[in-house]
């Protein structure tokens, strides 16, 4: 224990800095084994992802734990919180390789590898999946859209003013600009062949973004490369 505390004190003379005189400033190495493990632990709220977060609070937990001569009241608080990261780490890891549905591990990895697999098991839950004949209208040209969907097989056309101007095919969505803007559709989507595709009614999405922050960003890196694809092919 006292080695490693020797160890952190030589590590924290290089965060320092030396005033005019030459002398150690206030922020010393007794500063840097003290606090640091402190700083540690407020700066995992600002990390989004989650097993980064509990990985680094449990690492300022247990500096604490080996760098300090706490108080046994406060060597059990360390304790506590070091335990219930760790706990949460493993709960982390588990939402990760978490088993899928035959049905849902298959779209999964086709469409959704981007998302943890909690995120898209959550999405899952709320949307249902819809075969639409060919010909069928996914939305309309200067309608409002109550939903948002993502094409699983199949595809469908684009049609502004009349003219078809992009095909849409597995894995794009349709009707997320709305959903993001909340304007009225800016084209007519039709499919051209009998399609499969997940639905989603935007209310519901909306409330499950606004309460998931990890899902919200996931969804809206997806949306923006589909988004700087589709500019892509129209250059």
């Amino acid at each position: 224990m006292t080695a490693f505390r020797q160890f952190l004190k030589y590590i924290g003379k290089f965060f320092v800095k030396k005033n005019v005189h030459g002398r150690i400033s206030p922020m010393n190495s007794e500063f840097f084994f003290t606090y640091g493990p402190y700083l540690v632990v407020l700066s995992s709220l600002l990390i989004s992802r989650r097993h980064f977060r509990h990985t680094l609070a449990m690492t300022g937990a247990l500096w604490a734990l080996l760098a300090q001569d706490s108080s046994p009241p406060l060597q059990i608080f360390w304790m506590g919180m070091a335990g219930i990261h760790a706990l949460l780490l493993i709960y982390a890891a588990w939402l990760h390789i978490m088993p899928l549905q035959e049905d849902h591990r298959i779209i999964y990895h086709r469409f959704f590898k981007k998302f943890s697999r909690s995120n898209f098991k959550k999405l899952m839950e709320i949307g249902t999946i819809q075969n639409k004949a060919h010909g069928a209208p996914l939305t309309k040209q200067g309608e409002q859209m109550n939903f948002v969907m993502c094409m699983l097989d199949g595809s469908a056309g684009v049609i502004i003013d009349g003219d078809k101007i992009a095909s849409l095919h597995n894995g794009d969505f349709i009707g997320e600009i709305s959903f993001l803007s909340g304007n009225r559709s800016s084209a007519t989507v039709r499919t051209e062949v009998l399609s499969t595709l997940v639905v989603w009614r935007q209310e519901d999405l909306k409330v499950l973004l606004r309460n998931n922050l990890s899902l919200l960003i996931e969804f809206n890196r997806t949306i923006e490369r589909q988004i700087a694809r589709r500019l892509t092919k129209s250059k």
